[in-house]
């Protein structure tokens, strides 16, 4: 039996958490394998692991400095391969990856790191080095994207990169009763835009009908409330906490309508489509467009196009055959992210080469 240890930085609220959880999860259900998830913070846990995952949380003081934390990350690393002998390491965060690789020095282990944020962004000049530094000592590098692996190849030289999207749980049966709201998730930064859905849904003329749903927590909070109050829309703007039964917002809202201006790979808008929400995206970097086929399961808007996506959201609004067709559709295209066929696109990746039957 091979045991595999997934590194994570917390299993907090997040798509990253999520499919650390999801992956966890379903490699327990195989009678071979074993597995470990590591996480780097001793914070509660959002999401709920099989019983056969063995969870192993650090040790954590968010009072430390950057050095110390640094050095304790790596000293709990060292202790839990220690502990646990894993045959393989699975890293996941761009932030973080380089830590799990520094931590492996002296082991047998083989060493997998996966990207998990738009593929051209910087994390700081040490962290940038770290990445330079530490990347070429991995067995293989799993990408989110087709974009995300050019950018990385290109990066860091790196000879082995396999492009795996996000597990996402298929549902059998979508609603067929939709309420009239817009649903948005995601944590509330920089990138994931929410204000501006906020300024759209107030220029568009025919939103009598509609309510605006967001679910989620962060430090950019505070700019889509700014919004709510300025177009004075508070009758039909609401802003809710994350919760664990997010599927239910996605199977009673019409339209999911997503904003952000980066990601690794958007969850939240292909869990939508799997629950059969007509979806509208801007084409950021990177991801959206390697869900959303324009026109056929969705709209996907060239990003920044303000005008275009209030247009678009609009006739969405209006046409509920559209989004009957956009949902059937949407439902039909996840159908290749499903978990277990991802599960083992990871497993496949990761045990080429070895004996291990899988």
């Amino acid at each position: 039996m091979k045991t595999i240890a997934i590194v994570i930085s917390s299993l907090k609220a997040g798509g990253m958490e999520r499919v650390a959880s999801e992956l966890a999860n379903n490699i327990s259900c195989r009678d071979n394998l074993k597995v470990v998830l590591i996480s780097l913070s001793n914070e509660d846990k959002f999401y709920e692991l099989a019983s056969r995952v063995i969870y192993y949380p650090c040790q954590y003081n968010p009072m430390s400095s950057v050095a110390s934390k640094a050095i304790r990350y790596i000293s709990e690393l060292r202790r839990a391969f220690r502990k646990f002998q894993p045959e393989l390491v699975l890293s996941f965060g761009d932030r973080y990856n380089h830590f799990t690789l520094l931590a492996s020095i002296g082991f047998a282990h083989r060493k997998f790191i996966s990207n998990r944020q738009n593929p051209n962004l910087s994390n700081g000049k040490a962290v940038d080095f770290l990445n330079l530094l530490t990347y070429k000592w991995a067995n293989g590098i799993i990408a989110q994207t087709q974009e995300a692996k050019r950018v990385v190849e290109e990066k860091y030289s790196a000879p082995n990169v396999e492009v795996i999207p996000n597990p996402i749980q298929l549902k059998k049966e979508a609603s067929s009763h939709r309420d009239n709201v817009i649903l948005n998730v995601g944590r509330f930064g920089d990138a994931k835009n929410q204000f501006e859905l906020v300024e759209i849904f107030h220029e568009i003329s025919n939103r009598e009908n509609w309510n605006v749903h967001f679910f989620g927590d962060g430090l950019k909070r505070y700019s889509t409330e700014k919004s709510i109050q300025k177009f004075d829309l508070k009758e039909f703007v609401t802003i809710y906490p994350f919760t664990k039964n997010i599927d239910k917002e996605y199977q009673r809202s019409a339209i999911f309508a997503f904003v952000s201006r980066s990601e690794g790979f958007p969850n939240a808008l292909a869990e939508a489509m799997a629950h059969g929400c007509a979806c509208i995206s801007y084409d950021c970097t990177a991801g959206p467009a390697d869900i959303i086929d324009d026109g056929i399961n969705g709209f996907l808007i060239s990003e920044g196009d303000h005008e275009m996506y209030k247009k678009k959201l609009s006739i969405l609004m209006q046409d509920e055959q559209l989004r009957i067709r956009f949902g059937k559709a949407a439902r039909e295209k996840t159908k290749q992210f499903d978990a277990e066929k991802i599960t083992q696109s990871f497993l496949d990746f990761m045990l080429e080469g070895t004996t291990e039957s899988h």
